[in-house]
């Protein structure tokens, strides 16, 4: 059956099926790249001018796209098809941590990228997955943006006292 697949998306990208073997072996890693890359032409990172609105555009908008039903399918099939290997998150995280560099040079206070992933969007996902989708996208990423932001807050304020 993957055969087929594979022969499906290789014919209408026009590249022999081998290609798509060698560069992911399986479907399911090429799924999850599409989805990925998707997300990220479809989702840029906003650059308001101020790191909590970036932060909120950002998860404002993850929230609301995958708790759309499509999207929140795709998302248990790429988890529940793609445990041994890291997900193509190159892009997305260069371009969080291109934001946090924005505002640390404004002087903000900024969390580290882990944070922003564990935080953020880490319960954006576990509750898509074991939840179904948000109920208010906007007001969930808003506790989510706070939480992180107000971490990187003490964090400066404790260097401070020092």
């Amino acid at each position: 059956r993957d055969l087929a697949h594979r022969g499906q998306i290789a014919a209408r990208a026009g590249v022999n099926p081998t290609s798509l073997y060698r560069r992911w072996g399986d479907v399911k890693y090429l799924a999850a790249e599409v989805a990925f890359e998707r997300v990220n032409r479809d989702f840029p990172i906003p650059d308001t001018g101020s790191l909590r609105g970036d932060m909120l555009g950002w998860a404002s908008a993850a929230a609301r796209h995958m708790s759309e039903r499509k999207t929140s399918m795709l998302l248990r099939v790429v988890a529940a098809g793609v445990p041994e290997r890291a997900l193509p998150m190159e892009q997305r995280s260069k371009e969080l941590e291109a934001m946090l560099d924005r505002a640390r040079a404004r002087g903000e206070a900024a969390p580290d990228l882990i944070e922003v992933f564990e935080i953020v969007m880490a319960p954006i996902y576990l509750r898509l997955l074991f939840m179904g989708p948000i109920r208010d996208p906007d007001v969930y990423a808003t506790r989510l943006v706070d939480r992180a932001l107000a971490l990187a807050q003490a964090r400066v304020s404790k260097r401070k006292s020092r």
